[in-house]
């Protein structure tokens, strides 16, 4: 397992190669992933809809065990390398991914987007629920004089969203796209929104057969004292 310092050195890394550019091409697809965890376990699951329907064109799941523990702000190196294996899973090419999780947002320029966006060479959308770095300007964020990201309302009475470029896309066009993915009544553009329900799902069902199988022992230990 990598040292602290070895990944501090690879934000700074990481920072170097983001480019904030407008997309070469409109997309045809997007897509979302979630991770969740279980047990000593992380499920990453992918979703692709079509950009404009938002009709589901492929799903699917990695299950595997986290490269690092939980370490706060690294957590790109938690996830992202996950999320790039469940990436080439996909028989669909997305051509915009979206994350839970920062891209220029993050303090260092290196959140989830950034790693996940840089890794493959794709345009990335991070999407968080707290705002960790810059100052809010009405809709818009600045840090050091930059605009990083946009506070997003995409439902009536709910907390925004933080939406920041990852890679190969800008601001505005990462702002846009979320609000374009998003069907009420759901908060979450709709690709992360089922690449969450999906993931919630996976975890429901690992927990539903670990039990059956803790209860299937327990019949089977019994049994025994009873033959004994």
């Amino acid at each position: 397992m990598e040292k602290v310092g070895n990944l501090n050195d690879r934000q700074s890394g990481i920072a170097k190669q983001i480019k904030v550019i407008e997309l070469s091409e409109v997309p045809k697809y997007f897509a979302g992933f979630a991770v969740a965890y279980f047990a000593d376990k992380c499920i990453c699951t992918a979703v692709v809809v079509d950009a404009q329907t938002m009709e589901i064109k492929e799903k699917t799941y990695t299950v595997t065990k986290p490269p690092i523990n939980y370490i706060p702000g690294l957590i790109a190196f938690r996830e992202g390398p996950v999320i790039c294996q469940t990436y080439y899973d996909l028989e669909y090419e997305p051509d915009v991914l979206i994350v839970s999780g920062d891209g220029i947002l993050h303090p260092e320029k290196a959140g989830l987007a950034n790693f996940v966006g840089t890794e493959l060479s794709k345009p990335v959308i991070g999407v968080g629920t707290k705002l960790l770095s810059g100052e809010e300007q009405e809709d818009r964020i600045f840090f050091n004089g930059e605009l990083t990201g946009k506070r997003v309302l995409t439902k009536e009475h709910a907390k925004p969203l933080y939406v920041s470029p990852g890679n190969l896309i800008t601001v505005e066009e990462a702002a846009q796209i979320v609000k374009q993915c998003v069907c009420l009544p759901h908060k979450l553009p709709e690709p992360l929104h089922l690449a969450h329900r999906m993931a919630s799902k996976l975890v429901e069902k690992y927990k539903l057969e670990k039990r059956e199988k803790q209860e299937e022992q327990i019949r089977t230990e019994r049994q025994i004292d009873v033959s004994c």
